[in-house]
């Protein structure tokens, strides 16, 4: 649900997973924490930002450079460029798009299970920079 945009969007996402779980079944989401550790290489400025996405261009579609006429660069700098808002990150050989991220505040994912009908929080928590909800569909 972290690539969801709007509140919205988010509950829209949770109410589609309770239809399709049968009654009595379970549902685990878990997201990015807005709260990480000190040791943590994530660290972010707000609750939604765009945090890059390494893509292997084997991965990619390779009609979008078909016609390329540079024969001289690899398939990733060929995939970066007829891409939009895509770089080619020349050290790891990948191509990288920015991707939109919502961070999750302690208390915010139970928020959201709490405007879900035909719901029960089974348990709810932080683990390893994440925030966690376990819904039973009743």
């Amino acid at each position: 649900m972290h690539h969801l945009s709007t509140y919205r969007r988010r509950i829209r996402c949770l109410e589609e997973l309770v239809r399709i779980v049968k009654s009595g079944g379970r549902i685990n989401v878990q997201a990015w924490a807005m709260e990480q550790a000190e040791d943590s290489k994530r660290k972010f400025a707000s609750t939604d930002v765009f945090v890059p996405f390494n893509a292997q261009p084997k991965y990619l579609d390779k009609t979008k450079i078909e016609n390329s006429n540079n024969q001289n660069n690899s398939v990733a700098e060929l995939c970066a460029r007829n891409y939009d808002n895509a770089e080619y990150d020349e050290r790891k050989g990948l191509v990288v798009f920015q991707r939109y991220c919502h961070m999750y505040r302690e208390g915010e994912m139970e928020d959201l299970a709490s405007k879900i009908e035909g719901t029960k929080i089974i348990e709810s928590g932080y683990e390893s920079g994440n925030h966690f909800i376990l819904l039973e569909v009743l």
